[in-house]
């Protein structure tokens, strides 16, 4: 009986073919694994409702403590102090964490810094109407993608504040952060995406145009 060696099959028995047909399968079965293997594990992760508490923070107090950081444009001097790993524009749009860690995830904020845009919301009960509202900022289509699946954020739930800004660095006094936790994702490499239009009559007077966002972030766990 040949073995396999050269590749030719000439005086093969059909046992033999057998055995390197079945250690072909194998090679590419341990080929296709090295290939996927990260991306199998790829998986968990889901937004929480808007009255979810997880570590017990409301979507108010994370709005509360991202203030500054948002209105810096993400300055890491401002970086606050929470339990999540936050998910924010930077370059390379990467983050590495350990298995367990929740995320909270910024979709967009706005402040009342001149000019302000549209009518400024005088309560948390009034800004839904000014995040939404056609004659304000019209947000639509706000959107998570983790993973390949979408979870919608049109809701007025996941809008956190107005909040107070007391120390501002942009002279505002409130802020609104738009924003959603996702719970913890498992070992291997991710893809969080978050989109979302803003074209309400306020806001195509402020811009001159629609407002668009679409930004995908890769989380490692690790």
């Amino acid at each position: 009986m040949k073995t396999i060696d050269t590749g030719t099959t000439e005086g093969w028995t059909p046992q033999s073919r057998r055995v390197g047909a079945r250690a072909t399968l194998l090679l590419v079965t341990i080929w296709l694994a090295a290939i996927v293997a990260p991306y199998a594990k790829a998986a968990g992760g889901k937004i929480l409702p808007p009255s979810a508490q997880p570590l017990e923070w409301t979507i108010d107090d994370m709005a509360v403590a991202i203030a500054n950081f948002s209105i810096t444009g993400n300055d890491p001097a401002y970086y606050p102090d929470t339990p999540f790993q936050i998910i924010y524009r930077h370059p390379g749009n990467s983050f590495t964490v350990a298995p367990g860690t929740f995320f909270y995830v910024k979709l967009v904020f706005v402040d009342d810094s001149p000019p302000i845009i549209g009518d400024w919301p005088a309560d948390k009960s009034a800004a839904a109407d000014y995040i939404f509202g056609r004659t304000e900022l019209g947000a639509h289509d706000l959107e998570m993608e983790v993973d390949g699946k979408v979870f919608s954020l049109n809701d007025p739930g996941y809008i956190g504040g107005p909040v107070l800004t007391p120390d501002s660095p942009d002279g505002s006094a409130h802020l609104i952060q738009v924003g959603a936790y996702l719970t913890p994702l498992s070992k291997g490499v991710h893809s969080v995406t978050i989109r979302g239009v803003m074209d309400g009559d306020a806001m195509l007077a402020a811009l001159g145009g629609p407002f668009t966002v679409e930004i995908t972030y890769s989380v490692t766990v690790q």
